[in-house]
């Protein structure tokens, strides 16, 4: 039986300087602060108390809470058994997560994984500082140089599974949505991006202004991202990482996974250039 995942709870990444951060988080992000403490920023995009920490060192995670606590049990199981290595958070990393439990694993493009129980949600409405439309955590996109291993850590290890292919690439299916991870070939491991959801195409109009406005380097879209059907547009910023805002996300499709072409169109239908290789096509690498 495997484990059933409630939601892709959170991104935790480590940056610089914690006051560029503060700022970016609220004034260009759009996202509310909910909570600080001397090496860590915690930020609200819903009703969970944070979606998106900043850290003052450490490693990037990602979170991803199960419905129970037996769930835990099978996925340390799962993992052990695919090769893995998972180990039990300690109290103080269970504390600084904000959650009850958990165990920690280390993908194979190095980025640590978080699957958690019983993570902290607020009981107040989120409210950001500009009118974004965000409605929650949507996504989180990796950059992998093994994109095999990383997809077999996801599926045999994790227990998600592929929606689509576009080249390598992979999108990974965790709770129902079409993607909450999605694995992109590259010639770096890290964390790539986090897209969070806004209410309509509208919200992503609004956006694109307003990182024109600012100045903010557009490196993809306003787009249609044809795996998802999710209409996007993206920046760079704090922490070296690309942050979007995007539409709902079509669900995956009943007759299994779809081989799209290792082309930039099937990262963008409308034809949005960009200047980053991962989503150029020929990333067959």
């Amino acid at each position: 039986m495997s484990a059933s995942y409630r939601d892709l709870r959170y991104l935790r990444l480590p940056v610089q300087e914690l006051e560029a951060a503060a700022d970016y988080g609220s004034n260009v992000l759009g996202l509310m602060l909910e909570d600080r403490t001397e090496d860590t920023l915690y930020f609200r995009s819903d009703a969970r108390n944070y979606a998106l920490c900043f850290t003052d060192g450490g490693t990037s995670s990602v979170g991803l809470t199960v419905a129970d606590r037996s769930d835990i049990d099978r996925v340390f199981d799962q993992l052990t058994a695919e090769g893995f290595s998972p180990v039990w958070l300690t109290d103080d990393e269970a504390k600084s997560r904000q959650v009850k439990s958990g165990i920690t694993v280390a993908a194979p493009n190095g980025v640590m994984v978080d699957v958690i129980w019983r993570p902290l949600t607020s009981g107040w409405p989120f409210h950001g500082p500009r009118p974004t439309g965000i409605v929650g955590l949507q996504a989180i996109q990796l950059a992998c140089k093994d994109v095999e291993a990383n997809e077999v850590f996801w599926t045999k290890g994790i227990g998600g599974t592929v929606s689509d292919w576009v080249g390598q690439s992979a999108f990974i299916n965790i709770d129902g949505a079409h993607h909450r991870i999605a694995i992109y070939a590259s010639d770096k491991d890290g964390v790539l991006g986090v897209t969070f959801g806004v209410e309509d195409t509208d919200h992503i109009m609004r956006n694109w202004y307003f990182m024109q406005g600012r100045q903010l380097p557009v490196v993809h879209g306003p787009g249609l991202q044809p795996t998802s059907g999710s209409r996007f547009v993206t920046t760079s910023g704090v922490g070296d990482i690309l942050y979007s805002y995007a539409t709902p996300m079509a669900p995956p499709e009943s007759t299994g996974p779809r081989q799209f072409p290792d082309a930039a169109l099937s990262h963008c239908s409308w034809g949005s250039p960009s200047t980053l290789a991962e989503f150029n096509g020929g990333s067959d690498r």
